[in-house]
């Protein structure tokens, strides 16, 4: 086998793949990149729904693919003919994620001859003694000197056994539904309410009830003009406890004074990667434990006309939330009959016509067996890290095998690094994250945080 050319590959054609290959290609445009991508490249999982419903969470003003451009999605979206409008109270736009998933396909065929997509999943990777790789396809054998690994968000991978939908992006599990007819959703994250609003536009009227382990539901943006971060005093790295407390004692300062909660969470983001970079693994896994929902709820909040919607559904008694888990269901003609055991104790029986399973991609772990990566993590080139939330890798982003050595050439982006920066599913930090990638010339291509 000839040796493998100096090019890039990059597994996976989500954002994560999309701002890589553009941000490389615009760094070193002499160096061509590969991007195997089935599906269509420039969407992944949370740009490919086409329901204009589906906002982004993010206000359009920060979801440029280029630092160096942040403007750069704000003026593509002033062209398009179905741009949303400015809101009536002023404030940030939050576009729909399809227009976004545009903007990523737009500028994907702005990048000419350099970047190559296949069409193609890559089923093995493995390690040429020569230096370089061989990624394997249903079609042949590809090299590559160097490689990324950008796989995004997983589809929960269960199967739909009707009424129960294991996939909430399996359009079924939405349609031919009586209007009337309640709707179980298992998990009360991002997912849900993206289900909530699809149900809803498909004329769905009846009950919907959620259900998590806490019984909260995604909290909102506040409308208008976003006020200024509050400075949150994490600068010497404390443990999780005394960071709480001190996040705390800041709210106590903040609120009275008028100043909302979501500003002072804005003023803790900038700090929480290098926390997590600094606690122990017991002290990660405690704050997975403990605060995770709460974390959740609060930093991945959803647009402000979307948490308006939530509030008039709860208030109209037609969405509900319930602290539990689903213990059991059992198939009726109507539906299903499920039992949920409430949280502290007890169990209630319901009926409804369909339920729908809301895990969303970081609660998903079907990431470990989904390839290439369960290949390698078989074979052992590589290694879950400590807490399970991605691979095994160094403070750079080099990733490491089972031996805890450095594997060369090969690296991760996006949601496969939470293990080691927790905080790297939305947009500014992946884009912070590549930037930082692409500091150091390639020959030596490895991911580096401040």
């Amino acid at each position: 086998m000839s040796e493998a050319p100096p090019l890039l590959a990059i597994i996976g054609g989500g954002f994560s793949g999309t701002c890589l290959a553009l941000q490389a290609l615009a760094a070193m445009p002499e160096r061509p990149v590969v991007m195997f991508e089935p599906a269509n490249p420039g969407l992944g999982l949370a740009y490919a729904t086409p329901d204009p419903r589906h906002l982004l969470n993010v206000p359009a003003g920060s979801m440029s693919l280029f630092p160096d451009q942040p403007a750069d999605f704000t003026d593509w979206l002033a062209t398009q003919p179905d741009a949303p409008p400015s809101p009536a109270e002023g404030g940030p736009v939050f576009a729909p994620r399809c227009l976004y998933g545009r903007y990523l396909r737009d500028r994907l065929a702005e990048a000419g001859s350099g970047l190559t997509h296949r069409d193609e999943a890559v089923t093995a990777l493995l390690p040429r003694p020569g230096g370089g790789f061989v990624l394997q396809t249903a079609t042949g054998e590809h090299l590559a000197s160097h490689v990324a690994l950008a796989v995004g968000g997983f589809a929960v991978a269960e199967p739909a056994t009707p009424p129960f939908f294991g996939n909430p992006w399996d359009p079924a599990a939405v349609q031919n539904l009586d209007p009337e007819a309640p709707v179980l959703l298992v998990g009360l994250g991002l997912t849900a309410v993206d289900m909530l609003l699809s149900l809803r536009g498909q004329g769905h009227r009846g009950p919907v009830l959620g259900i998590s382990r806490h019984g909260w539901a995604p909290l909102a943006h506040r409308p208008g003009a976003p006020p200024p971060a509050w400075p949150v005093p994490l600068e010497q790295g404390p443990g999780p406890l005394a960071a709480l407390r001190i996040v705390r004692a800041e709210l106590a300062k903040a609120l009275p004074s008028g100043v909302p909660w979501q500003a002072v969470l804005d003023g803790v983001r900038p700090h929480v990667q290098r926390l997590w970079r600094g606690w122990s693994v017991a002290e990660k896994r405690r704050v997975l434990r403990h605060l995770r929902a709460a974390w959740a709820v609060h930093r991945h909040r959803v647009a402000p006309e979307i948490g308006a919607f939530l509030a008039a559904e709860r208030d109209a008694g037609r969405f509900e939330v319930m602290p539990g888990r689903l213990a059991d269901w059992h198939p009726e003609d109507q539906g299903a009959e499920v039992v949920i055991r409430r949280r502290g104790g007890g169990e209630e029986r319901r009926q409804v016509a369909r339920i729908i399973r809301c895990v969303g991609p970081d609660g998903a772990s079907s990431w470990r067996g989904s390839e290439p990566v369960a290949g390698m993590l078989r074979s052992g080139l590589l290694a879950e890290d400590a807490v399970g939330l991605g691979l095994r890798a160094e403070a750079d982003g080099q990733l490491l095998s089972a031996t805890g050595e450095a594997v060369p050439g090969l690296v991760a982006i996006g949601p496969l690094t939470r293990g080691l920066l927790w905080e790297v599913t939305a947009v500014p930090e992946i884009r912070a994250q590549v930037a930082a990638a692409l500091a150091r010339p390639l020959s030596s291509f490895r991911f580096q945080f401040n």
